[in-house]
């Protein structure tokens, strides 16, 4: 771990009686990094992801903050250090307009009394929320009128997206952010994710779409059966090795290069 390491996990466990969904994973994300998550389903990526954001408790192990040990459990502890996760059903109400979603669980109001009660005031509301937009140079019509239904599903993601960054101050996770979209609206997605990290923000990215990590991670860690099978820069590997660790094929040989010969 150094100066500039965000998280750090370190022999990480869960179990859920007899399945053992993580095993001792280790792992240090440093400020700036977008990391790609990849593994076949059932390797561990969500069950890594949900620690990360607080919805689930490690078995056992450690997590650090920036140094300090951290507990971030339930999510609301992992919000209130900078962390935002943008599940693959993005968490959005439909018949809420993009700006209304944007503060959604966050919404600010005048005056006392039970929240329910209280006016909101939507015009803060909206300007934030097109000033966040405008940021990062994301323009969707009706943001102010149009229910998020009526939006194409990359311009839903697109406004999941910037509300994590808007608030996650220090790591944003995402779970499949491309999945089910076109190309068109996928390149939409990766440009965003890319200019993300242009600002300095730390992502971890889950994704089946190998072909991405090389557009928008600067390193890529494969999971499988619960553990860390291997950890590399994006720049030093490629998609065949990617593949390989994923199915096992690549330990399979390590193990079989490493027999003394009959």
């Amino acid at each position: 771990m150094t100066a500039m390491t965000l998280i750090t996990l370190r022999d990480v466990s869960r179990s859920y009686g007899g399945l053992q969904a993580l095993d001792r994973v280790s792992l240090d994300v440093a400020r700036g990094e977008v990391v790609g998550l990849v593994g076949d389903n059932g390797a561990g990526k969500s069950t890594l992801i949900k620690i990360l954001a607080g919805a689930t408790e490690p078995s056992s192990g450690e997590i650090l903050v920036e140094g300090a040990p951290a507990t971030l459990s339930p999510p609301a502890r992992a919000q209130s250090l900078g962390i935002e996760t943008v599940y693959q059903d993005l968490s959005l109400i439909g018949t809420f307009n993009a700006a209304e979603n944007f503060f959604l669980g966050r919404e600010p109001a005048m005056g006392h009394g039970p929240a329910l009660f209280r006016l909101m005031r939507r015009r803060a509301m909206t300007q934030t929320a097109i000033r966040g937009l405008e940021e990062l140079h994301i323009d969707i019509p009706g943001i102010r009128t149009k229910p998020v239904d009526s939006m194409s599903g990359g311009q839903r993601q697109l406004v999941a997206i910037a509300r994590g960054a808007f608030w996650g101050s220090r790591l944003l996770l995402l779970d499949e952010p491309t999945a089910a979209l076109g190309v068109r609206e996928s390149r939409e997605v990766l440009e965003l994710i890319r200019a993300l990290r242009e600002r300095g923000l730390t992502i971890i990215m889950v994704t089946h779409n190998l072909e991405h990590l090389w557009q928008v991670c600067s390193r890529v860690v494969v999971m499988r059966r619960g553990r860390k099978a291997a950890d590399m820069p994006v720049a030093d590997t490629n998609l065949e090795e990617v593949v390989a660790y994923i199915t096992g094929a690549k330990e399979a040989a390590s193990r079989y290069a490493a027999e003394p010969s009959p």
